[in-house]
């Protein structure tokens, strides 16, 4: 097969459309400083499409900073809206589960920061299928400039190519210094991104139900001063779209990326995050199993980061990883680390999405080797195919040449020389290796180890929508992040320590009496009508779980009037609550919402609607969200009423049960102290314990989410 054979629009890619420029953008210093010169000369408009957005980002280091032109992504933009009376932003950002990351902006600062000029518009894009995420990472100017690749506007993500660790230029506003970041990125200037805006301007269309115009013909803003790699090229543009409402599955990348294994001759090189998509594993593992096939350069993070758990990619990575070695008889993979630092000891996180075969084919993009982005995430890619003996195969080859300089940490021509001599790109990578920054082997997991692992992969990275029975393990579309959750149950252990503690203190207070006790007794009889202290406690259980959490109200309902009329109280509080804030969800009504809350509880809103009560039921019984928050998002969802309700019950109950007889047994003590009451106001604490740690190996040990 021809190499240009391989792009076919409607099979491996969407449209081939010609560039009159082409340039690779090598680590996001590069591209933030393309990005910016370009911007300065946007006339009518700038989109960009991205996993995550952050106002807070800069655009280049402090030493190196265009003067005069605000660095940070937000204030930049705004000075951008204010120099051009003609020129629109729209910005298109993945609507990113609630407490989804903790490094994620909230709204309200980006829309201080920028969004509140009336040419910028913001949008948040939640039109996917359960557990899918839109990650296509896309800037097009005035229709004429393009970028797209790997980089997102993310507050982490600056770094050149130097990749120096503990770097303080990349200091985050909270202080902590993130670990050092490669990433590539295609600019493309002519038609090409006209196909680009095409793309960037669906999305949009998807997310928002608004129709953007093209900007129309115009000048290329390309920016000053960045030299083309290559002109007058046919690119393709391929895409990973999952089947949703009246949108038809896409899967041209996956397509794309195993037809252009099954072409190459020579050698294949690839810059991952992950490797677990099993349709590429096994296109890999039938060019090792095949008689003097091509040679297999990956280069990998050491593991998995962020938020992604070993459960995960990391098993299914390290499963393919043992599958490719076991059927390379002829020592044709090398699975490669790149480290940082004088003694080689700082790994450098790979978030490049490239594939280079035979100087003949390059692609650059979004998608991840994983199964997500072969089918369930959105996605975009750039490829090029070219003739043999073109320049333009030069120019591929030298990439690769140059990307494995920078990891090698010496120079290209040094690459080249080193390839030429010992004709085999394996054995040149060996001959230069070498102590401090450099390439090390991907660890190698034993057998016995690997067997032992569970085969969580195909859960957490799957090609397609999930079933809905996986509500559970993934609450709101994705799971939230550990430490959210670590916070919860830690907070649900402290609060019953604390209440424990109290029985010492009460009892122990020196002079006082029975005051605590009679406070209590007061409380409960108020009065001579116990049914006043009954009506006034839910009362204040109704009202109060519209503003507050609701377990604190339960415990005090608890020890005021024991476990089973606390019980019984804080249950009927609890469910009056909740119709009281799923009221105030209908009347709000979601419109009103999105115009208030900028997407974030308009998001839950919309997963709690497909769900209905089974989310209702989830969302109660898991710290995810707040009492509070799931009323109003159920309201605004129009969840059925009964619905609803049933979901409520079956999440609550068991939380108010256990917490009305901690705090009723507590009661207990303080009245009438003695080893039975001990004894049993421990064997709650024992079995709140228990019921944590359950939670915590259940679900929080389950928790993953691609990160970009």
């Amino acid at each position: 097969m021809r190499w240009q054979d391989l792009l076919r629009p409607g099979e491996t890619c969407w449209q081939l459309a010609p560039a009159q420029k082409l340039a690779v953008l090598i680590d996001s210093e590069a591209y933030f400083r393309a990005f910016k010169q370009a911007a300065l000369r946007a006339r009518r408009s700038i989109l960009i499409i991205g996993w995550d957005v952050n106002s807070r980002l800069g655009l280049e280091f402090p030493e190196t900073a265009m003067q005069g032109v605000p660095n940070r992504l937000g204030p930049f933009l705004t000075h951008l809206l204010v120099r051009s009376e003609a020129l629109r932003i729209n910005v298109l950002h993945w609507n990113s589960p609630l407490l989804f990351k903790l490094d994620r902006e909230w709204l309200p600062r980006l829309r201080i920061d920028w969004l509140s000029h009336p040419r910028a518009r913001y949008a948040l894009d939640n039109q996917h299928p359960l557990g899918a995420a839109h990650h296509q990472k896309i800037v097009v100017i005035d229709d004429a400039l393009a970028f797209v690749g790997g980089i997102d506007f993310a507050i982490e993500r600056l770094d050149g190519r130097a990749h120096l660790p503990g770097d303080p230029r990349r200091r985050l506003p909270d202080g902590t210094i993130p670990q050092p970041v490669h990433d590539i990125q295609f600019a493309v200037g002519g038609p090409a991104a006209r196909v680009l805006g095409d793309i960037a301007r669906e999305r949009w269309q998807v997310a928002t139900g608004q129709r953007l115009a093209p900007a129309g013909p115009g000048a290329v803003p390309w920016p000053e001063g960045l030299t083309p790699d290559l002109r007058d090229v046919e690119v393709a543009i391929a895409r990973t779209r999952p089947a949703w409402k009246s949108l038809g599955e896409v899967r041209e990348i996956e397509a794309l990326f195993t037809a252009a294994i099954r072409t190459a001759r020579d050698w294949i090189y690839i810059e991952t995050q992950y490797l677990t998509a099993w349709s590429v594993a096994q296109a890999l593992r039938a060019r090792l199993e095949q008689a003097g096939g091509p040679e297999i350069v990956l280069l990998l993070p050491r593991e998995p980061t962020g938020w992604i758990e070993q459960t995960a990619m990391g098993i299914g990575q390290r499963r393919i990883l043992a599958m490719l070695r076991d059927v390379d008889h002829e020592r044709r993979l090398r699975v490669y680390v790149p480290m940082l630092g004088a003694a080689g000891e700082v790994p450098l996180k790979v978030h490049s999405k490239t594939m280079i075969i035979d100087g003949r084919f390059v692609t650059v993009g979004s998608a991840n080797l994983n199964n997500r982005s072969m089918g369930l995430d959105t996605e975009c890619n750039l490829a090029l195919a070219v003739e043999a003996g073109a320049k333009p195969e030069r120019v591929l080859a030298g990439l690769r040449d140059d990307l494995l300089a920078e990891h090698l940490g010496c120079r290209p021509a040094d690459v080249a020389r080193t390839i030429a001599r010992e004709g085999s790109m394996i054995a040149a990578v060996e001959a230069l290796r070498g102590p401090g920054r450099s390439l090390v082997p991907f660890p190698e997991t034993p057998p016995a180890e690997l067997d032992a692992l569970i085969a969580e992969a195909g859960v957490l990275d799957p090609s397609e929508t999930a079933a809905p029975e996986r509500l559970a393990d993934g609450f709101v579309e994705h799971p939230v992040g550990r430490r959210q959750v670590r916070n919860a149950l830690v907070g649900l252990l402290a609060t019953a320590a604390v209440f424990a503690a109290l029985v010492t203190l009460w009892r122990a207070e020196p002079g006082a009496g029975g005051a605590p006790l009679e406070r209590i007794e007061a409380l409960s009889a108020f009065g001579a009508d116990w049914w006043r202290a009954a009506a006034a406690t839910l009362a204040a259980i109704v009202i109060g779980g519209l503003l507050l959490p609701l377990m604190p109200l339960v415990i005090v309902t608890g020890l005021v009037h024991g476990p089973w009329t606390g019980f019984c109280l804080a249950f009927a509080g609890a469910l009056g609550s909740a119709v009281l804030g799923y009221g105030l969800g209908v009347a709000l009504g979601r419109d009103r919402l999105r115009r208030v809350m900028r997407g974030r509880l308009e998001y839950l809103a919309q997963r709690i609607g497909r769900r209905g009560m089974l989310s209702i039921a989830v969302g109660r019984l898991l710290p995810f969200a707040t009492f509070p928050l799931i009323n109003v998002a159920a309201g605004t969802a129009r969840v059925r009423l009964s619905d609803y309700l049933l979901g409520t019950a079956l999440g609550v109950a068991p939380g108010i049960l256990v917490f009305t007889l901690f705090s009723g047994l507590l009661r207990s003590v303080l009245f009438t102290p003695g080893p039975g009451n001990l004894a049993g106001l421990l064997a709650v604490l024992v079995a709140v314990t228990a019921f944590a740690l359950w939670l915590w190996r259940r679900f929080v040990n389950r928790l993953t989410v691609d990160d970009g």
